[in-house]
């Protein structure tokens, strides 16, 4: 066996659900991170500036039935039925729903209208000159730089739901748009970009096929790069919802220790939502980040943050390098190398990364709707954050003891734009999967 074979887990080689465990985590404030809780200030403060704009161009964001009008913010469901199914204490179990956010229904809206925000906001400056004066309202309604608005182009390589945030905000803006998606990204969303304006160029290779050539294609003419992989701008939307879920938590009157420890499980594509929530939090919660356990969940086709952190080789290292195709059916985690602006982020901050089968999407979509009803309902590869429990479960004691003790938070990265064919299509399959009780003391256990 050579040096490299051994860096790897078997189990990532073979497509079985497994768990890492990090152990090299370390205080944030010990951390020299590129990006500083002062940076996170500043996004926070972008935010803020653009509620006028957001509200003009964006419909559901002028009365959403959660969060404030002109705010990116998702409610947090209490889910004591799921939680009891898992295995968890039932007053402990939340889910995270940014499958209801606004303009596109997913974690995405956090990071991709973010950037395009900010492309905006910097086209207004540097036409006016003056921050004074190019203010988000005036881009809402001035007609000189709405024009200018509309002669700058933003492109994005996605698998789906990316390209859904950047496509559906910059055409709103009247920004012009390009998506270069794979072929096996979902015909949905690739429809709805196009019936907004946004031009869809399908690539036939995976994830990487189609942001190497939005790179190449926005580079060549000039346009803004909305880059999933490196884009700190992305990161620090992202790392907005830290915040936010810590205010909602202390609502619920749940504040992270050693004793009741806070638990949270986010879906993992190339890693950039995920690095920005995981870092978030650590950020909000300060001296107790500590009792934060941040931990991210991928397919066991195209597990590229798990390999790349677990080995070392963070975004020097593919998928395809230790056999694995990435082909599955939870589109939006079909990436086949980790961001590097991730792994640097959060090689010292993620609690660990579990992995995940296609029939555990969908059999974690069937006890969801069984425990929470359709109202609940979230894309399947959001699912595969429902598995963390049963992972934990079969890892080390202190892994096992997270589980009772925990407060658990499962992230919904995205779903409220399903169309209704789409959705009954997974609740179907789903239904014909099957599906039994975490028990915590079985390490077999499985979703």
């Amino acid at each position: 066996m050579t040096t490299f074979e051994q860096e790897v887990a078997p189990w990532i080689r073979t497509r079985t659900p497994g768990l890492w465990e990090n152990e090299d985590q370390r205080p944030l404030h010990k951390l020299l991170l590129p990006l500083t809780s002062a940076d996170l200030h500043k996004a926070a403060a972008r935010w803020e500036r653009m509620k006028p704009l957001i509200v003009h161009c964006f419909h559901d964001a002028r009365a959403p039935p959660f969060g404030v009008p002109g705010t990116m913010s998702s409610p947090l469901r209490r889910a004591a039925r799921l939680g009891d199914v898992l295995g968890l204490d039932s007053e402990r179990c939340f889910i995270k729903e940014d499958s209801k956010l606004a303009v596109c229904g997913s974690v995405k809206a956090r990071g991709g209208i973010f950037e395009v925000l900010t492309v905006a906001e910097e086209v207004s400056l540097s036409t006016i000159g003056d921050a004074g004066l190019a203010s988000s309202a005036m881009m809402a309604t001035d007609p000189g730089l709405r024009a200018k608005l509309a002669s700058h182009a933003v492109v994005v390589g996605s698998t789906g739901n990316l390209g859904l945030s950047v496509g559906l905000a910059a055409t709103a803006l009247g920004m012009e748009a390009t998506v270069h998606m794979s072929t096996d990204a979902k015909e949905w969303k690739k429809r709805l970009l196009r019936s907004r304006g946004a031009r869809v160029v399908e690539h036939s290779g995976l994830y990487d096929a189609a942001v190497a050539e939005g790179r190449r294609e926005a580079n060549a003419a000039g346009h803004h790069f909305v880059d999933d992989e490196k884009s700190a701008i992305l990161l620090l939307g992202y790392a907005g919802a830290g915040e936010e879920l810590k205010a909602q938590l202390e609502g619920e009157g749940i504040r992270p220790s050693a004793s009741f420890p806070l638990v949270v499980h986010v879906p993992c594509g190339v890693g950039g939502a995920p690095a920005g929530i995981c870092w978030g939090l650590k950020v909000a919660y300060g001296v107790a980040a500590q009792n934060v356990h941040v931990y991210f969940a991928e397919p066991t086709a195209a597990p590229c943050v798990t390999l790349g952190l677990s080995t070392g080789r963070e975004a020097t290292i593919c998928v395809a390098d230790v056999g694995l195709d990435g082909k599955t059916e939870a589109d939006g985690l079909a990436v086949g190398r980790a961001s590097p602006l991730c792994c640097e982020m959060v090689r010292h901050l993620v609690a660990g990364c579990y992995t995940v089968t296609d029939d555990e999407l969908y059999a974690g979509l069937r006890t969801l709707i069984e425990c929470e009803g359709h109202e609940a309902f979230m894309e399947p590869s959001c699912c595969a954050a429902l598995c963390g429990p049963a992972r934990l479960a079969a890892g080390s004691p202190a892994a096992h003891a997270l589980l009772k003790a925990g407060t658990h938070v499962f992230w919904a990265t995205g779903g409220s734009l399903v169309p209704q064919v789409e959705r009954e299509r997974f609740c179907a399959r789903a239904a014909a999967t099957g599906c039994r009780d975490v028990n915590p003391d079985d390490k077999r256990a499985r979703l």
